[in-house]
This record gives C-alpha cells, sequence and structure tokens, in this order.
C-alpha cells in the first residue's frame, strides 16, 4: 500500500499557502500530496474523493479564507468528499483548517455536523497534530452511522444505521434544503451496495419539521442487525440530514445531522 499522506485542499487562487503547509508537514516527515479545490464541476468532490484514497490520504488539510470555508456550496462538497473518502478507505480521516486572513466565525452548531471537527482552525503546533491524527485518527462523534458511494451511472448513495453496533428496528433518511430529494432505497450488508432488496413496509416521501428545517423521507421497517445498513439514493445535494429508526413504523428519536458545519 501507498505510504500514508497529508491531503491538502487548497480552496483559493493562491498556491503559496499550501506551498508553505507542504514544506511543514515535509519536515515531520508526512508526504504531502493534494489539490486545488475544483469549482467547475458539481460531482468533482467523487473523483477528488477517489485520488484522495488511491494516494491513502490519512490527514486533510484544508486551506483558505474564512469566506472560501464558508461558503455553503464548499461545504456540501466537502462533506460529501469526507463520508465518500471514509467509505473508500473504510477508516475515520480526520482534518484541520489553515484559515487566511479573517478568522473562521465561531463553529459551535447545535446540531451534528459533519465538518465541525474538520473546521476548528489550526494553531501553530498544527503540524504535530497532524502527523498524531494521521496515524491515530478520532472517529468523528455522529450520532449514526454513515457512507456515501458515489458512481456517475448509479448516482449518489448514502448509507445509514441509525444505531450503530445495535439492532434498529427500521429505519428513515429525510433531507432538508437545496431541493434534494431521496428516488430510491434498499437494505443490504454495511460495506457495499445491495444487489437486491426486499423492502418491508415502506414509506416515501414523508414531510415533517424539525424547528425551522422541512424534511422529506423515505423508510423501511426491515430491522436491521449491526452488520447491515439501509441505503437512499439521494438527489441533489442536501443541507440537513435526518437518521432515525422506524419501530412499528413510527418515528421515535430522529437525528439532525448538518453537511453545513
Amino acid at each position: 500500500m501507498t505510504d500514508k499522506c497529508a491531503w491538502i485542499i487548497n480552496l483559493g487562487s493562491n498556491d503559496a499557502p499550501a506551498q508553505a503547509a507542504a514544506m511543514q508537514l515535509a519536515q515531520y516527515g508526512l508526504t504531502p500530496k493534494g489539490q486545488r479545490w475544483p469549482t467547475d464541476n458539481e460531482n468533482a468532490w467523487m473523483t477528488s474523493a477517489q485520488e484522495a484514497a488511491e494516494a491513502n490520504a490519512a490527514i486533510v488539510i484544508l486551506i483558505g479564507s474564512a469566506q472560501e470555508l464558508g461558503s455553503e456550496k464548499n461545504r456540501r462538497d466537502l462533506a460529501l468528499f469526507r463520508l465518500s473518502l471514509q467509505t473508500l478507505q473504510r477508516k475515520a480521516v480526520n482534518g484541520l483548517a489553515l484559515v487566511s486572513g479573517e478568522p473562521l466565525p465561531d463553529n459551535t452548531p447545535e446540531r451534528a455536523g459533519l465538518l465541525t471537527d474538520w473546521l476548528t482552525p489550526a494553531d501553530a503546533r498544527w503540524p504535530a497534530k497532524a502527523v498524531a491524527r494521521a496515524h491515530a485518527p478520532v472517529a468523528p462523534k455522529w450520532p449514526a452511522r454513515l457512507g456515501v458511494y458515489a458512481q456517475e451511472r448509479l448516482g449518489v448513495w448514502l448509507e445509514v444505521h441509525p444505531a450503530p453496533n445495535e439492532t434498529s428496528s427500521g429505519a428513515l433518511v429525510g433531507v432538508s434544503g437545496n431541493d434534494a430529494g431521496i428516488s430510491f432505497h434498499a437494505t443490504g450488508p454495511a460495506g457495499s451496495l445491495p444487489e437486491r432488496s426486499v423492502n418491508e413496509y415502506e414509506l416515501q416521501g414523508l414531510k415533517f419539521d424539525i424547528g425551522s428545517l422541512a424534511f422529506e423521507a423515505w423508510g423501511l421497517q426491515n430491522t436491521l442487525g449491526p452488520e447491515q445498513s439501509y441505503y437512499v439514493r439521494i438527489e441533489g445535494k442536501p443541507n440537513y440530514l435526518a437518521v432515525g429508526a422506524l419501530p412499528e413504523g413510527q418515528l421515535e428519536e430522529v437525528h439532525v445531522i448538518s453537511l453545513l458545519s
């Protein structure tokens, strides 16, 4: 396998900060690789995740201004990139943010976020921390097991389990914001898209509100063991996900997860 590397994502047009970061990481013995973040292709995060996985990216370094790192489009794409990268590598991948100019606003969201730990501004000791996290990543504290399978032909599939390491009575996924939707669902073994699925008591197009967020959701009442998952094909890029169980077809505890924080 290729040696571990730090994957540097430059969100801006100036390469100097990324080159400086690469030199610092090299001094600590961690090979720097990376890319300038593409802005002209809606699905560029798919190929970016594939390239980072093939390079054995063990830590991601985000470099950009507060405006670039705060862009909702960039954050949605980076959240999908992270899920895809972790799914491809079958492990957690940590990240750090190097912010140029004005600092990022405080990123302590009231809801779980897919990028919360990545967007914590790095301090002067960041190279040592990056090396440590590359060799001993800390799993993100998400309330559900999450993954993404993305192919141009098959679309973007979200893998979820509402109760990691436990058995779940059914599963539900909702999307909110940015005109996103769901177009198909299935259950099967965790870790790969199922070739076939027996769906029990389907729910489609269920609508509900959580606070100010309006969700449209699909669900199944299949019992999911710890080694199984629920898969939904997502159309578009939502701002928020809702994930929960469906005991006896009823909504129980639903977790909201942000792609924007």
